[in-house]
């Protein structure tokens, strides 16, 4: 009896049809006979349809690319093959996929924590390979996952299904927004600020760039003699500097006011797309770049010192890519911590769509020994650093629409 009991519903019924049969023939009813035959073998081959149909199925998908720019469109290319003779009324696959990205030529299911639902439903006949091509829009920075599957398939009359898991997983990496910044350069306020910087460049003497009015202060070995006699004015040469120009870039990865789980906050969104755009144009200069930030990585908050190289450009885009807000460490203990690590002459810019008091803490800390420049993320709330604190301020407004621009202002 226990036995029994662990038979298959399916077989249950197959032998309920084999009982009625031979009770058919017993009483000798072919009508009666005949149709338990039939149940008996319909049962069987319904049960063995549904216990068969998954062999030689296969689902797979794969990416164009796996690295994408912002609002770059990216294809999902889908194969299911069914590589057997039986064929299948219905197969559904359902693939996870990224709420945060549109994709089109799908059927898409909403869901929770940041996943949806790609669903497929077709038929397949035997050795059919079914192929579909559909568009992602990076329409959100960040690392998102494709996969994984589920596929399931079974009788044709639906009573009964298998299911089988495909655990492949796709990830495409989106970097944030890089706008064109306007109207002036960046290089020059981070350098020079509202007021004369601290930041002075060393000097190399042995390449002359022109001559200037002496200042007090200026070594008397640097005079003109030459040129001085042919003016009524005291002249000294001036000289190309000899070391690269060095930038610090601070990012703030909290929104004032916005839930501190909101991983999609737009106005967060915007900031980085900011710092983004500023690190693409102070690279495209030959500046040395580095990126700090509150912004975590793995538990690690984003820390890459000021560097010319070629590969420094694509590592921060990733970096600011990958990073969340959910960090444990305030951006003020960033500041602070990076502020002995910095090479002297260093300049910094701090973007950040709020300057509190413990931000300005971190900041005086740095203008100890660097020319502080401060790029604030206008929003409906959030502070900028008050006037005298900073070397330089420059100002951008957030809008509903910074998706679709693509041109930054910075005003001054």
């Amino acid at each position: 009896m226990r036995s029994l009991r662990k038979l298959d519903h399916a077989l249950y019924v197959g032998l309920v049809w084999f009982a009625l049969a031979v009770t058919g023939w017993s009483l000798r009813s072919a009508p009666l006979a005949i149709i338990g035959v039939l149940g008996a073998l319909t049962t069987g081959a319904m049960y063995l349809w549904q216990r068969e149909c998954l062999v030689g199925v296969t689902y797979s998908h794969r990416l164009s690319q796996t690295r994408a720019m912002f609002d770059e469109r990216v294809t999902l290319e889908i194969e299911i093959v069914n590589d057997k003779l039986l064929p299948l009324s219905w197969l559904r696959a359902e693939e996870d996929v990224p709420s945060a990205l549109s994709i089109e030529g799908g059927d898409i299911i909403s869901g929770r924590d940041y996943v949806n639902t790609l669903v497929h439903v077709l038929p397949m006949l035997p050795y059919q390979r079914a192929r579909r091509r559909l568009t992602v829009v990076c329409n959100r920075r960040g690392e998102h996952t494709f996969g994984p599957a589920l596929v399931s398939s079974g009788d044709p009359i639906g009573l009964r299904a298998r299911s089988g898991l495909v655990s492949d997983r796709q990830y495409l990496l989106v970097y944030p927004k890089v706008f064109a910044l306007a109207p002036t350069s960046v290089v020059s306020w981070v350098l020079i600020g509202e007021v004369r910087s601290r930041f002075e460049l060393l000097e190399d003497p042995s390449r002359a760039a022109g001559v200037r009015e002496y200042r007090a202060g200026d070594p008397l070995r640097y005079v003109d003699w030459r040129a001085t006699a042919r003016r009524t004015a005291l002249l000294v040469r001036q000289f190309e500097p000899s070391v690269s120009l060095r930038v610090a870039l601070f990012v703030d990865f909290r929104v004032p006011y916005v839930n501190a789980w909101s991983f999609e906050a737009p106005e967060l969104e915007f900031a980085v797309a900011v710092a983004a755009s500023i690190i693409s144009e102070l690279t495209q200069r030959k500046v040395a770049t580095g990126l700090f930030s509150s912004g975590e990585i793995s538990g690690k908050p984003l820390a890459y010192l000021p560097s010319a190289s070629p590969g420094a450009l694509p590592t921060m885009l990733e970096a600011l890519a990958r990073a969340t807000p959910f960090g444990k460490v305030r951006f003020a203990e960033v500041l602070s911590a990076e502020s002995g690590r910095l090479q002297r002459g260093t300049s910094v810019l701090v973007v950040a769509a709020d300057f509190p008091e413990a931000t300005m803490l971190g900041i005086t800390e740095l203008r100890r020994r660097h020319a502080v420049t401060a790029v604030w993320v206008e929003t409906e709330r959030g502070s900028p650093p008050p006037l005298g604190l900073v070397d330089g301020l420059l100002s951008v407004r957030y809008s509903d629409d910074w998706q679709r621009r693509e041109v930054l202002e910075l005003a001054s």
